[in-house]
């Protein structure tokens, strides 16, 4: 017999009529069916209630990461200027001494993700990779002024850095006890004696003055040394380069963002400081960018692949400037690299420019892994999960 549900819930309720159908039709019409929506009903409310204890959960881990994410900001600032670190050094601003050499350019064949490490050891073995060393220089006293001229001589006369003069008139003592007030125009022996004097002190100044600024950055790194021996969880040197020019609101930007992570070695036999690469990989400046509430997550992700696959380098060569090009359009859809120029401070879009910088910063407290887990980007991604 073949009864609808509709009827079966009719004659149910007449007992007499309902135990003279079969079994099987009594047994359908007892359970609950979409027809009847008691099943609906009842599957909708446990979604809803599953979906209220989602929410409720996702509330609360939300507010877990965006707690770290704000006590990571307060241990670790993001820092946007690169006159906010605790030391820097321009690469075009050293000096050009013997005591100075600068590091190749990186060509980034020779970088990429693939490379072994018998090759990369054979670059470190051949004596050139290195960012730049500095050997303490040799210092020299400026030629001794003739005795005709030396009392007339202004001070700072030994300083490569500043001109000689000479005072225009000075007082003499009389013997008999009197004052009298010369010129130094007016003797011509003492003023040819001056003239002398001073070409010989010019070519000594021209040698004297890059030797003793390359003195001045070999004292600042034996600091530094010191420094970095006594804090050397707290401190760490990196290479800078692409350095982007950004006037925002929400503070402005200028500092370089592709790293790598710098050793300082010294050796008192020469005595010589070398800065070389240290035995971690190039990276992105990801928390500045992070901080960018409008940057996209997952392209600034490609970008870190990409940088892994392409083994580009702060030092290295077209294909790094490309990369730094493809980076500054994820920012903003009006990015520019400037190529051959340093980008200026003030600009109301993003502007990367290569120009390398050594500097020392504090160390943060991410992992140094290949695709690190800072709060910020569990929190990014939590988001892009679940929102």
């Amino acid at each position: 017999m073949n009864v609808s549900a509709q009827h079966l819930s009719i004659y149910s309720r007449n007992p007499v009529w309902f135990q003279s159908f079969p079994k099987q039709e009594r047994n359908k019409s007892l359970t609950p069916t979409s027809s009847n929506g008691h099943r609906v009903l009842h599957e909708s409310g446990i979604r809803a209630e599953r979906t209220n204890r989602q929410r409720i959960a996702r509330d609360k881990i939300t507010r877990v990461f965006r707690y770290l994410e704000a006590l990571n900001q307060h241990r670790n600032p993001v820092q946007r200027q690169l006159d906010g670190q605790l030391w820097s050094q321009w690469l075009h601003d050293l000096p050009c001494h013997d005591s100075v050499r600068q590091g190749a350019v990186r060509s980034n064949s020779l970088r990429l993700a693939g490379q072994d490490a018998a090759s990369r050891g054979s670059d470190k073995n051949s004596g050139e990779d290195f960012v730049f060393k500095v050997q303490r220089p040799k210092l020299s006293l400026p030629p001794h002024p003739p005795k005709e001229i030396a009392a007339w001589l202004k001070d700072g006369w030994d300083d490569p850095a500043r001109e000689a003069s000479f005072h225009e008139t000075r007082s003499e003592q009389e013997q008999g006890g009197q004052t009298e007030f010369a010129k130094f125009s007016d003797d011509a022996t003492t003023l040819a004696a001056f003239q002398r004097w001073q070409l010989q002190r010019e070519q000594w100044a021209r040698n004297e003055i890059p030797a003793r600024a390359s003195m001045k950055i070999f004292e600042t790194l034996y600091e530094l040394h010191g420094r970095l021996e006594r804090e050397a969880e707290r401190v760490e040197l990196i290479l800078g380069n692409g350095i982007l020019s950004w006037s925002r609101p929400d503070g402005n930007i200028y500092h370089p963002v592709l790293f790598q992570r710098l050793q300082l070695e010294f050796n008192p036999a020469i005595p010589e400081f070398t800065l070389s690469e240290a035995d971690y990989p190039v990276e992105l400046y990801s928390a500045l960018f992070q901080s960018l509430s409008h940057v996209d997550g997952r392209a600034l992700g490609r970008c870190r692949e990409e940088l892994e696959r392409g083994g580009y380098h702060p030092l290295g060569d077209e294909a790094t400037s490309s990369f730094l090009k493809r980076l500054v359009m994820h920012l903003s859809p009006r990015g520019e690299f400037v190529k051959g120029e340093v980008p200026k401070r003030e600009g109301n879009e993003p502007r990367i420019g290569r120009d390398p910088v050594v500097f020392l910063r504090h160390r943060t407290t991410e992992p140094r892994m290949k695709k690190q887990s800072t709060p910020s980007m569990l929190f990014a991604r939590l988001k892009q999960k679940c929102f």
